[in-house]
């Protein structure tokens, strides 16, 4: 496959696992790319997973190897700590005078502000020698397997002592650095902006918050990854090795009040750590509350199989209505009702990891807003519609939907994983390489 138009380049927003796979499917187009992420680091909430269903084979590892590519490859321009400031339609320049206008190509005019940290990540040599020096603990590195590995700034710990600029031997820190901004002429924008872990402690019965061993489940995979502090140990924060864990599912999703969509990687995505558990430590008991086991997609349901009958993970059909900390604070006590049976019940477990609030990061600054359109003229076929600022619509929710186009010239927003609705890495991928052959192909949003 080939971009009919090499001229311009394509936007993508996001440097997770459907960003990248975008952007090089794009440059394996021969198509310029500009990939702009909010984080320091490519590979998104993927590369800060230990494992992935349904093979339970390495996360981090293929996300690695993608990064790396775009890291590397000359047609692609990566952008971290950036995001999208404006976006605005305007004529293509190099457009035949003659031609029709129900036919002529527009572009978009994008401008990409850029905060940089303060120490430069191309001249960093990952000495630690700033981490160490700092009295504010503000300096801290990036995670284990990020690309690229260096140090980071917490801007709002750091006392600007000037100790780190001194002690670094190649000039990396610079606590003088502005912001950037550069405008970018493209025919296309691709968003893949992602999700988010949210804070449930809105929702008072879940308990987050009063209780350290209460926890979502990306806090949880952080604390038992292999690349995590406790190397792979099923541990508490506190050091100690629990004997009961239960995983909550529904905690903040398909409810009215938080989430009203399936997230639809939770199932599995508890199914994955409760297996991990047991294959770490078998004398752990494990439950999972669920609402619904969906486990949808090829072999996922063999892995549900598996989990139950070989590593006697107990399922229970219920939506706890309160999780709390015993008044010793040496456990937490789940009340719940097994909907199965009808019998109330109470148990103490050690740890409650809460699986399903993941918001779609569509309304960041790095994504789109609610707003659609700002239209400063015309939208109508054949007129001129250049000067129109575009941001693409959201639903209820915050997934992408449109951008209020009817679709009759292709006039449709391109977007791909989590942020176009629930998805775990495969459909995300999938869906990554759809929408960079349409943008290829000129369809979408140009």
């Amino acid at each position: 496959m080939m971009c009919a138009d090499q001229q311009f380049p394509v936007i993508v927003v996001g440097g997770g696992v459907a960003g990248i796979t975008a952007a090089l499917d794009l440059a394996g187009a021969n198509c310029p790319v500009h990939l702009v992420e909010k984080d320091a680091v490519l590979g998104g909430q993927t590369a800060r997973l230990d494992k992935l269903y349904p093979t339970d084979h390495c996360a981090f590892c293929p996300v690695w190897t993608q990064s790396r590519l775009c890291l590397t490859d000359p047609l692609i321009r990566v952008h971290t700590h950036s995001a999208i400031d404006n976006i605005t339609r305007i004529k293509n320049p190099s457009q035949d005078p003659g031609q029709d206008q129900a036919q002529e190509q527009e572009l978009i005019r994008v401008t990409i502000s850029r905060t940089p940290n303060m120490i430069d990540e191309t001249l960093c040599i990952f000495c630690g020698k700033c981490e160490e020096i700092c009295p504010e603990n503000a300096v801290l590195p990036t995670f284990t397997h990020a690309l690229p590995r260096s140090f980071l700034v917490d801007t709002e710990l750091c006392t600007r002592c000037g100790k780190c600029v001194e002690l670094c031997p190649t000039n990396a820190v610079d606590m003088t650095r502005k912001v950037e901004k550069i405008e970018i002429t493209a025919k296309n924008i691709i968003w893949a902006t992602g999700f988010a872990d949210t804070d449930i402690s809105a929702l008072p019965e879940f308990g987050y918050g009063s209780h350290p061993n209460i926890m979502t489940s990306l806090e949880f995979e952080s604390l038992t990854a292999e690349a995590g502090p406790n190397r792979g140990e099923i541990l508490t924060p506190e050091g100690k090795v629990p004997s009961h864990i239960a995983f909550v599912q529904c905690a903040g999703a398909r409810d009215q009040r938080k989430f009203s969509f399936c997230s639809a990687v939770c199932c599995m995505h508890a199914l994955k750590q409760a297996r991990w558990v047991k294959r770490r430590n078998p004398g752990i008991e494990v439950v999972i509350f669920f609402t619904d086991m969906r486990t949808e997609g090829r072999n996922y349901y063999n892995y549900y199989l598996d989990a139950v009958e070989k590593q006697s993970i107990s399922l229970v059909r219920s939506r706890p209505g309160l999780i709390c900390p015993l008044p010793s604070k040496d456990g937490i006590a789940v009340r719940y009702e097994n909907t199965l049976t009808g019998k109330l019940n109470t148990q103490r477990f050690d740890m409650v990891v809460l699986n399903g609030a993941l918001d779609p990061c569509s309304q960041n600054k790095t994504g789109p807003n609610k707003t659609g359109p700002d239209k400063t003229g015309p939208d109508k076929a054949g007129q001129d519609k250049a000067g129109t600022d575009f941001q693409p619509l959201t639903d209820d929710n915050g997934f992408i939907s449109g951008n209020g186009g009817s679709g009759d010239n292709g006039d449709q927003t391109l977007s791909c994983g989590f942020c176009r609705a629930p998805a775990d890495v495969e459909m995300s991928v999938i869906q990554a390489s759809c929408a960079a052959i349409h943008a290829c192909m000129g369809k979408g949003t140009h």
